[in-house]
């Protein structure tokens, strides 16, 4: 090393790095503001009716599959045709009995090499059933939203709706907790591997919950009319997202999710161009005119209630827009990050289904 070249503090460069950094704040702030405007001029749908609003969704619709990716951009009957039949075939193993009705696993084959695992809980009372998916959220399995292992902030969800008459259909996603339920994954890693090549886990795991849907309303005793969708969290997250791309979903329970995706901008919920087209509220959009339930925990210390109540004020407007204030309702309950433990909610959703 030579002893006589130039050589300083490594502090004194600093005020040029800390201007760097203040200038990508500047522009992701200013970029972030101008994308206010550029999402309500591209998300401008006609209100006049809901069958003039459903018009002009429906193109909507298949810009937000082709933002989320394959397998989702290639239409819902296309991306098997050639895979896999229209109807799966399905592994059915009996588990249980008890008071509320029977209990299965089921696999069902997917394509691709992907298979959608998930309890399966009939009811009894007359065939055939409503049906609901019920999504469990991070960190979270079929077995715990249904459950099986006492208490949690689910709050029974799975067996509240199977009290009312309906089938309900829990499947695993990609989210487990690996100390307790299963191997270790880096869903994020995951996620960016798909995107690579033109898909994200989103679109990925919709695409499965969209082919259980698929086997389920064949089945003589399942009612493909009446379909439903609940979650919490991450559960919450997909019952949006699947609702607003699979319009046979009739009615819509979305629990402690829906947020101001500038300031719960993770990498999963986060797609280019997304906040210039698509953010939360234009996704629970494309799910009218059919019913929305939308609620959030005034204690969520996850995804705040400050945040998520002006999203859900949007989506409230618009439906008034339509004059379906009827098809809409949401709730800020007194709790945490947690699926309401009154049932008023639960009741409506399944009202919307014939139920209760």
């Amino acid at each position: 090393m030579d002893h006589d070249l130039y050589k300083e503090d490594p502090a004194v460069g600093n005020v040029f790095r800390e201007q760097q950094k203040f200038q990508f704040d500047h522009l992701i702030h200013r970029l972030r503001q101008e994308a206010e405007e550029k999402r309500e001029s591209f998300f401008k749908l006609d209100t006049s009716s809901a069958a003039a609003f459903e018009k002009e969704a429906a193109p909507m619709r298949e810009q937000l599959k082709h933002m989320l990716g394959w397998p989702l951009t290639m239409g819902h009957e296309s991306s098997f045709r050639d895979s896999a039949p229209a109807i799966p075939e399905a592994k059915v193993n009996f588990v249980s009995e008890d008071k509320l009705g029977r209990i299965y696993r089921v696999e069902v084959e997917v394509d691709y090499g992907l298979t959608t695992y998930g309890l399966l809980f009939l009811p009894s009372g007359d065939e055939p059933y409503p049906l609901v998916i019920a999504q469990h959220g991070g960190w979270g399995t079929p077995e715990l939203c249904s459950g099986f292992y006492g208490a949690s902030n689910y709050n029974d969800m799975t067996r509240r709706v199977l009290k009312l008459g309906a089938a309900v259909f829990a499947p695993q996603l990609l989210l487990w907790h690996p100390d307790s339920y299963g191997p270790e994954f880096h869903r994020n890693q995951y996620d960016n591997q798909l995107k690579q090549v033109g898909s994200s886990i989103a679109a990925v795991e919709i695409h499965k919950i969209r082919r259980a849907i698929d086997y389920l309303i064949a089945r003589p005793d399942i009612d493909g009319s009446r379909i439903g969708m609940i979650g919490l969290s991450y559960g919450g997250f997909y019952t949006m997202f699947t609702a607003a791309v699979d319009t046979r979903i009739k009615a819509v329970y979305s629990s402690c999710f829906i947020n101001n995706r500038f300031e719960v901008d993770w990498s999963d919920f986060t797609w280019f161009n997304a906040g210039n087209r698509f953010l939360d509220a234009e996704v629970c959009a494309l799910i009218a005119p059919r019913f929305l339930y939308l609620e959030v925990g005034k204690r969520d210390d996850l995804f705040l209630y400050k945040h998520a109540q002006p999203e859900i004020d949007k989506v409230a407007d618009l439906y008034k827009q339509l004059n379906l204030a009827n098809r809409f309702a949401s709730r800020a309950f007194d709790g945490g990050h947690e699926l309401d433990p009154e049932n008023e909610g639960i009741e409506l959703f399944c009202s919307h289904l014939s139920l209760g």
